[in-house]
């Protein structure tokens, strides 16, 4: 992710993807009713932004992981099944991960940045399909390594969008997701399973977690991120 220079996405859309799991968690937030979410990098950002909302009588609920783990002291952690609607409705979530959120500020230069995954695959699909501006797919890896399972939904979009009639540009790297994608699609759960997040979240006995973050479309909403109030709100206002 960090080798993404940010002249390149800037006056473009750019879908960040961190398909295991803050994506998914983020998008869960938002459906369950949550205000907004607020993606921070550190542990000590998120104490603070959330104190200073809640000095302005803003309803507030920390959530994020390191290594998998809810922070200690967070109210919630980076499962999208722990965002329901009584946790989270009406409420801003502060939200820090290891990955994820990183990836969200850092693409923070393109004209429009949205967060997909499987989970909501054709809604953002559909989102960008129209719009003529250069469309980027962000996958935000495991500590700056490439993860398959960022890759695999980076090639089901790519594959969406370029049937939909767009062009690949550039270098191969959607090509590579798109064969990874087309290869994985008739046991994509196994395939996810099977990568480095999915492992990971495995070994710590979260792997419902990855079945959730496999399946597709059951979350029929657009998170857009808003660089000048540095919220992630419902595109436009609404699902698509």
């Amino acid at each position: 992710m960090s080798d993404v220079e940010l002249r390149v996405l800037a006056g473009g859309v750019v879908v960040v993807i961190d398909a295991i799991r803050a994506s998914v968690t983020i998008a869960a937030a938002l459906a369950a009713g949550a205000r907004a979410v607020v993606p921070v990098l550190s542990v000590a950002e998120a104490e603070g932004r959330a104190a200073a909302l809640r000095a302005a009588g803003v309803a507030v609920v920390c959530g994020g992981e390191r290594g998998g783990v809810r922070v200690p002291g967070f109210e919630l952690d980076n499962s999208p099944a722990s965002y329901t609607s009584d946790r989270v409705a009406g409420r801003t979530v502060v939200f820090t991960t290891t990955n994820g959120t990183a990836a969200l500020l850092h693409a923070a230069s393109a004209e429009r940045v949205l967060v997909g995954s499987f989970a909501n695959l054709v809604a953002v699909c559909s989102a960008v399909e129209p719009d003529p501006r250069p469309v980027h797919l962000l996958c935000c890896g495991t500590r700056d390594e490439v993860s398959l399972d960022d890759v695999l939904p980076a090639g089901a979009m790519a594959d969406r969008l370029v049937a939909a009639g767009r062009s690949l540009t550039g270098d191969d790297g959607a090509r590579l997701a798109m064969l990874a994608w087309r290869g994985a699609k008739d046991d994509l759960e196994g395939a996810m399973r099977s990568s480095r997040g999915g492992r990971n979240l495995i070994t710590q006995g979260l792997g419902a977690d990855v079945t959730a973050c496999s399946r597709r479309d059951w979350l029929e909403v657009v998170p857009e991120y808003d660089r000048v109030s540095g919220e992630i709100r419902l595109a436009d206002g609404g699902r698509k």
